[in-house]
């Protein structure tokens, strides 16, 4: 029933006007994914672009809203029927869209990658993508790009906005509550949320629907003031031609000067948000809205967008996939024409016999699409537990292989005992007893490995090449050139924290007489040529970063020779480019035309170049320690003559970023490093 002045008005045709349908609206939906688009395809032209998500919230928390307002006022709401015209409208296309995903994962994907495929389907189906993407990682990280699925996020938001919402709703009108007063609290408390967590764990308040639902209830309670108007005013008079331009420069400010690197949503989202609330609130018969938003081109695109965003993603996903991370230049814009057809068939072919039509097949089209998205759900789980289908036909003519094990990197590598991950956390004290803090072995020597990523990558190749794994130990941490008195600066200006970590283990292997061998192993290459700098910690002046090298390593070998350690200096491996690591990745493609063997190679001379810094500065240094310190060069395993290979047999041995080994390719690397050249073992405890 209608309820009285306390609550909402009386029904009112004029009311009603103002939420039949507009076509401004479509226009602005144009502008929300053609924003999203070009952001995909050419982030770099428009990266704020991702900022259109949030206009499409507010654009659905405003129609929706409206919706539920009118049939409540009109005593004809029913929470089946309102569910009934979701599924309708969200599920056709969706289903398309995740089975077109998993027929061309089929042909085109690896078993790892077939698998998250799989998997993100069956959240995509159950509209839970959002979190499933929490609990995976952030929305920017550069494994995103790979993720064909990843843009569901928004659509889990907005279902589980519809979970809640419409019941509040229908509750506080039974009550005869003014719903404004709950909708304005639930934003202020969604928006509070959201800015206490973007500084705290962004990747949550980005994926986490009570941070998002704020931008949604910023349209319905635009729906809800629109709804309450007894009167209709023109919207063509100079404060609403003001409020629809200072809309649109709301929304392109935000697609033009956010990026990656704002705290989003955030304070930000303000920016889309309100300019959606804006241009909606002028309403349709302002100049932008009329003459721009309603024009045909905007409006056509506008009524394709719900497809079209379903589409464009996994399109320019895949192509990235197939070049392996290549960047798409023309090819983007061939996907997003393709994306266009393809979203026009489907609302042409698929949506609209399946959303409209007698009304006496509404039910059975209703609950054949549930069964369908059910069994989608199923599909995708299926993939998922059978680990990406790795027996299936497609992958049948594959030329190379490539681990599922990847060796561990950083922190991971820590957690095989507890010495490792005492001085890793900062834990250890000295005169601490080393085994009160590692179950290891008192009957062997020991080996310890030190160094970087590039270390940590050489002790999982050490520790499954010998026959006891417990004596060999990883001491070494991420972007740490293992020296003392050495610290690194990343990119970004931030110290890498090697200090004092560095200097405790070494501190901690010079009087551990249980260790006897110590391996040093680190992408040298990045802090030689300036991809990292050095900073010493001892004071002093400006000094290149061979210098500050020579006096680390020579320091830290004369603390071990003093010590009674035995040193192995080890070269870096080939640091293969992009290029080779593209034509070895299209080895692994089925769909891919096959390219030359060579191009899964790089000339031995151009590593050797790579090297000379690092030869010159680690033979010098160990030349001083005669006896007691040698270099290792595990080009001598990789290499032949003339090439260096990322690829051993039928196994690629490299991952993509070609400069660390997969874990096939450190033990390679290790079985040559267990062998002194006159065939003598190095490690007591080598099989």
């Amino acid at each position: 029933m209608p309820a009285t002045s306390a609550g909402v008005a009386e029904p009112d045709m004029r009311i009603h006007r103002h939420l039949a349908y507009r076509p401004d609206i479509d226009g602005l939906r144009a502008v929300a994914i053609l924003a999203v688009i070009v952001f995909h395809a050419y982030p770099r032209s428009l990266p704020g672009g991702f900022a259109g998500v949030d206009v499409f919230f507010v654009i659905s928390g405003y129609l929706i809203g409206g919706i539920i307002f009118r049939n409540l006022d009109a005593d004809s709401f029913g929470f089946a029927d309102f569910y009934a015209r979701r599924a309708r409208r969200i599920f056709p296309a969706l289903i398309t869209v995740l089975l077109g995903g998993l027929g061309f994962g089929w042909f085109a994907l690896l078993a790892d990658e077939y698998r998250a495929l799989g998997k993100h389907v069956a959240a995509g189906a159950g509209f839970v993508s959002n979190l499933v993407l929490w609990r995976e990682s952030g929305y920017f990280d550069t494994a995103a790009d790979f993720k064909p699925l990843l843009h569901l996020w928004s659509l889990g938001i907005e279902e589980q906005f519809y979970l809640v919402y419409p019941v509040l709703i229908a509750l506080l009108w039974r009550l005869r509550a003014n719903p404004a007063y709950s909708l304005l609290t639930l934003a202020a408390l969604s928006f509070g949320g959201n800015l206490y967590l973007v500084h705290r764990d962004a990747v949550s308040a980005f994926f986490l629907p009570f941070t998002r639902f704020w931008e949604l209830l910023g349209g319905s309670i635009l729906a809800y003031v629109h709804f309450r108007r007894a009167t209709a005013k023109p919207s063509t008079d100079m404060r609403h031609q003001l409020q629809a331009a200072g809309g649109l420069l709301l929304i392109a400010a935000a697609v033009v000067v956010l990026d990656e690197d704002k705290d989003f949503p955030g304070a930000w989202a303000l920016l889309p948000t309100l300019g959606a609330v804006l241009l909606i609130g002028a309403g349709p018969d302002t100049w932008i809205n009329r003459r721009l938003l309603a024009s045909r081109p905007m409006v056509f695109i506008g009524v394709i967008s719900y497809p079209l965003y379903l589409w464009h993603w996994p399109l320019l996903s895949f192509g990235l996939i197939l070049r392996s991370g290549e960047p798409l230049h023309h090819r983007a814009a061939l996907l997003v024409a393709a994306a266009f057809l393809l979203a026009w068939l489907t609302f042409r072919y698929v949506e609209r016999p399946l959303r409209f039509g007698a009304s006496g097949l509404q039910r059975l089209k209703l609950a054949s699409l549930g069964l369908m998205l059910t069994a989608t759900a199923g599909l995708g789980l299926t993939v998922f537990l059978a680990d990406g289908l790795p027996e299936r036909a497609a992958l049948a003519e594959v030329r190379l292989k490539i681990d599922r094990d990847l060796p561990r990197l950083a922190t991971e590598g820590y957690r095989d005992n507890g010495v490792a991950r005492a001085l890793f956390q900062g834990e250890f004290k000295p005169g601490d007893d080393f085994f009160q803090l590692g179950d290891l072995p008192r009957d062997q020597p020991l080996t310890a490995v030190i160094g970087d990523s590039h270390g940590n990558m050489l002790y999982q190749g050490l520790a499954t090449a010998v026959a006891r794994p417990e004596t060999v130990i990883n001491l070494g941490r991420g972007s740490c050139l293992p020296f003392v008195g050495l610290d690194t600066v990343k990119k970004n200006g931030k110290s890498a924290g090697c200090q004092p970590f560095v200097g405790n283990v070494i501190d901690f292997i010079a009087r551990t007489p249980e260790i006897t061998t110590v391996v040093i192993a680190a992408f040298y290459k990045q802090y030689l040529d300036g991809g990292m700098t050095l900073r010493s910690t001892r004071g002093g002046g400006a000094e290149s970063a061979a210098g500050l090298f020579r006096v680390g390593l020579s320091d830290t070998l004369q603390r071990l020779a003093e010590a009674d350690k035995y040193v192995i200096l080890s070269l870096d491996n080939p640091d293969m480019d992009r290029t080779v690591m593209t034509a070895c990745y299209s080895l692994l493609r089925p769909l891919l035309p096959k390219s030359p063997e060579t191009g899964c190679q790089m000339p031995r001379a151009d590593h050797e170049r790579d090297q000379t810094l690092a030869r010159a500065l680690l033979e010098d240094a160990a030349a001083r320690f005669p006896g007691k310190v040698r270099v290792f060069d595990p080009a001598a395993v990789l290499c032949d003559a003339r090439y260096c290979y990322a690829h051993h047999d039928d196994d690629l041995i490299y991952q993509f970023d070609g400069n660390h080994l997969t874990v096939k390719g450190a033990v390679l690397v290790a079985g040559r490093l267990l062998a002194r050249p006159d065939g003598v073992r190095t490690f007591a405890h080598a099989p």
